[in-house]
């Protein structure tokens, strides 16, 4: 089992990215906000993989953080949900609404996510929906306890800047709002706090 990967991102194609390792290249099947996190540095950089082994062939699919890749994890439990399905859903919506609208029983939005029937969206709640919601759930345990931190800073030029990037991607303002909150360092600059915010997508 492949756990991770570190290096270059030498190359990017849409929802595929090849990291190159020194003596290896590696191709690897991202979300689409794990793409945009890689394209925000030049540095080397993990990234957590999953190794999906057919008879005919392998795939490699890889996570900007922990938090990707436990939802992705959950999705493959669900029946009739692979590999593909869950990087169209992770790459469909930010993680924080995707948690959101499973705890929520919410159809509708994630039957909006394209590529996903309204029937998948169904069995998502269905067989999810118990892992969420409640102390001690999986929604609590990805969302960690940053409300606090995130409360007490205020808003700044750059922080409203690298904002409206982050929504620019998909995001919703609330989720890039709290992602930017928790990724702010005093004298970052507004190009700083984006690449700092990809980098901690998680």
């Amino acid at each position: 089992m492949i756990y991770s990967l570190y290096g270059k991102v030498s190359l990017i194609d849409e929802n595929t990215v090849v990291v190159n390792t020194g003596a290896m290249a590696f191709e690897v099947v991202c979300s689409t906000f794990t793409t945009y996190s890689l394209c925000a540095s030049a540095e080397p950089q993990t990234i957590l993989t999953y190794l999906q082994v057919k008879e005919d062939a392998m795939c490699l699919y890889g996570f900007s953080g922990r938090k990707e890749k436990l939802l992705f994890n959950n999705l493959l439990s669900v029946s009739g949900v692979g590999p593909k399905m869950a990087i169209t859903v992770l790459s469909g919506i930010p993680l924080d609404d995707l948690v959101k609208a499973i705890s929520g029983s919410d159809i509708k939005t994630l039957s909006a996510i394209k590529g996903l029937g309204k029937k998948t969206a169904e069995r998502i709640v269905l067989e999810l929906n118990g892992k969420f919601g409640g102390e001690g759930s999986l929604e609590t345990i990805l969302s960690g306890d940053n409300s606090s931190k995130a409360n007490s800073v205020p808003l700044k030029k750059e922080m409203q800047e690298a904002i409206e990037v982050l929504v620019s991607t998909g995001l919703s303002k609330a989720s890039a709002s709290e992602i930017v909150k928790n990724n702010y360092v005093d004298g970052m600059t507004s190009e700083q706090l984006v690449v700092s915010c990809f980098k901690n997508l998680k």
